[in-house]
């Protein structure tokens, strides 16, 4: 010590302080680090929950079953208790998250609903449940599935019939399931029997313009007024089969009794005599059954002591994914953190579809019947305005009085928009967002019973989202909020697809809409959900981390976006009601309101501004080219579906 201060006395001044400010230098970099640590120790805990429902290593592994061995390698470090089995490796109910518990007296009741509606086979025995009302049986000797869903509440204006969704899936239909159009795409069980009810196409759209007929407004009445209850889905979404699985119906592959009893190995009934009551063709959801790792002596005695554990596991049909076959596709692959903790809920979510419609006919049509399995409401506001602030037609009202949506009639709640928002005209994006937040404020408002964990998606009306992502939402507990959508996007029909996906922000629970977002749909679509004054009030009333993910990725599609999706006249009315804000408005140029010219830009897939596009090829037999039901009547949507001006169009040979 002696020697370091004489070395340090024979220093001069100027070097002296030249070591003091090298030393507090050092001393202010410690303080930054330290400072810097601390923050990110304090980020750590104030997000530790959010952290916690994501393993690592299995969700960047999830996607690619080559790579099975290192998770359960990963898994001695990362398991979490009570965390079911990754989607690879199917978990069965003993290792999934626990299963809903059924009451007794609900169970009776559907049970004998079921009975009712004709979906008795032979009598039940002992292991048989019932979920959901008149549907869905299970027997000791088997399953009997019927499609059966309850009426909707009654409407005065309606005929009593009207509110009968009937149809149940026949044999035909059932063997149909197991071989889809679309191998990459499985098909859907039967539904509501929509009937066919004619368009409105391009003659019947330029008629209703040019000799218009008198003001809907006088039969209007207080049809937009009126209140509706929303009532309990009781379809029955989920089965639970003789050895105790519990499987969704559609997700999961069935079998003839002989196809059943050959895969477990078992008689023909698999149950003793019951079998005889049914019908030779009854299908029965497959199952695996998978005996535990023990000795054969050791499995011997558990059979005789009755204390063995029989593993079961639903077999999952192309498309579908984890232990109870109801995650698609679009979600398994999505970017959701919470995979490992989906549980089927016991009262399935109700879904609020919220639009505004102008003269998107065509793909509501296709909206109402590809959704009405999910959809329990449709929320269709309308304005005798345009998004420019002109006067127009109640073109929608009319058709909603004339019994063109009958079928689906009893779904809709009609919101009327009767006055044009004050400087619209000068700023289009305030008549724009005006007419969301008009449409989910009034539009909830006039919804009775719902319930803060019901779901609520807001759409454009060229906004489609898909049957298997809304069923998700609904039937499953264990997903955050708010959850966007990525759609497929395409521009004047499904021919012109363009390259990535529209991911747009489009749903969450009622309870989130209201306590974060204050009731307003508008600031549901933007992605600025953090900002709002109610966002750390609802993460701490409800104890839920609100994390944003979104239904499908930018190569698994969850929806359909086709933009200016319409025929040359429907695309002429779309410019001269644009608004006044998404500039430049193309509807002012005269030559661009020309139909000739509207028709080259649909042959060519260019844009107003005289650019061209590139477009992937594409082809209608490819996943997720449109919705199932254009496809399905592929005659009545040909226009959207190939290029109407292509030489080698049917339409442009017509």
């Amino acid at each position: 010590m002696s020697r370091l201060r004489a070395a340090a006395e024979q220093l001069s001044p100027q070097q002296r302080c030249g070591r003091l400010l090298c030393l507090m230098k050092m001393r202010r970099h410690r303080v930054f680090l330290l400072c810097t640590v601390g923050l990110c120790v304090i980020s750590f805990l104030h997000y530790y929950k959010a952290l916690h429902y994501v393993s690592l290593l299995r969700e960047l592994s999830a996607p690619y079953p080559n790579i099975k061995s290192f998770i359960m390698v990963s898994g001695f470090f990362w398991r979490e208790k009570g965390a079911g089995a990754t989607p690879l490796s199917p978990a069965s109910p003993e290792e999934a998250p626990p299963l809903p518990v059924l009451r007794p007296s609900d169970t009776k009741g559907r049970v004998a609903a079921g009975a009712e509606g004709g979906g008795g086979g032979g009598g039940g025995g002992g292991g048989g449940v019932a979920l959901g009302n008149g549907g869905v049986m299970v027997g000791g000797a088997g399953l009997e599935m019927r499609l059966r869903e309850e009426p909707a509440p009654p409407h005065p204006w309606e005929k009593p019939e009207e509110n009968q969704r009937l149809g149940a899936p026949d044999e035909e239909r059932a063997e149909a399931r197991l071989k889809p159009w679309n191998p990459s795409r499985p098909a859907r069980p039967a539904g509501p029997d929509l009937p066919e009810v004619p368009l409105v196409g391009e003659e019947q759209l330029d008629a209703l313009h040019k000799n218009p007929l008198p003001d809907p407004l006088e039969a209007m009445g207080d049809l937009h007024t009126r209140t509706q209850q929303l009532q309990h889905d009781r379809t029955p979404y989920f089965v639970r089969t003789k050895a105790g699985a519990l499987c969704f119906r559609q997700g999961t592959e069935v079998a003839t009794q002989k196809e059943y009893s050959g895969k477990l190995g078992g008689p023909v009934a698999n149950g003793g005599g019951d079998g005889g009551a049914r019908a030779a063709g009854q299908r029965k959801p497959l199952e695996v059954q998978q005996p535990p790792s023990i000795a054969p002596k050791a499995k011997a005695r558990a059979r005789g002591g009755g204390g063995g554990k029989r593993l079961v596991k639903c077999v999952c049909r192309p498309g579908w994914h984890g232990p109870y076959c109801g995650v698609p596709t679009m979600v398994y692959h999505s970017n959701l953190p919470t995979k490992e903790r989906l549980t089927p809920r016991e009262t399935p979510r109700r879904v609020i579809n919220a639009i505004n419609i102008n003269h998107e006919f065509d793909l509501l049509h296709v909206r109402f019947h590809e959704l009405a399995q999910a959809v329990d409401v449709f929320l269709i506001c309308e304005s005798n305005f345009t998004a420019y602030g002109e006067r127009r037609p109640l073109s929608f009202l009319r058709l909603l009085l004339n019994g063109t949506y009958d079928y689906v009639r009893h779904k809709i709640l009609y919101v009327f928009l009767d006055h044009f928002p004050e400087g619209g005209r000068q700023d289009g994006w305030i008549a724009d967002d005006y007419l969301r937040t008009y449409l989910t404020r009034n539009g909830l408002s006039r919804l009775a019973g719902i319930r803060s964990d019901d779901v609520f998606v807001i759409n454009d009306a060229d906004e489609i989202p898909a049957l298997e992502g809304l069923l998700f939402l609904k039937l499953f507990d264990g997903w955050t909020e708010p959850f966007a959508i990525h759609m497929r996007k395409s521009l004047y029909g499904f021919f012109w697809k363009q390259f990535g996906s529209l991911e747009v922000v489009s749903g969450c629970t009622v309870g989130m809409l209201r306590g974060v977002y204050d009731g307003d749909g508008i600031k549901l679509r933007r992605r600025e959900y953090y900002t709002m004054p109610g966002f750390r009030k609802y993460e701490n009333d409800t104890g839920h981390i609100l994390v944003q993910w979104s239904v499908g990725s930018p190569f698994h599609f969850a929806g359909w976006h086709c933009s200016w999706c319409f025929t040359p006249t429907g695309i002429y009315f779309k410019l001269v009601s644009a608004q006044n804000g998404d500039f430049p408005r193309w509807g002012d140029y005269e030559d661009k309101r020309d139909l000739n010219y509207i028709r080259d830009l649909i042959r060519t897939g260019g844009w107003f501004d005289g650019s061209m596009q590139e477009y992937p090829p594409v082809e209608p037999k490819e996943h997720m080219y449109a919705p199932k039901y254009m496809l399905e009547h592929y005659d009545r949507y040909r226009y959207l579906l190939e290029n109407p001006y292509n030489k080698g169009s049917r339409l442009s040979e017509g």
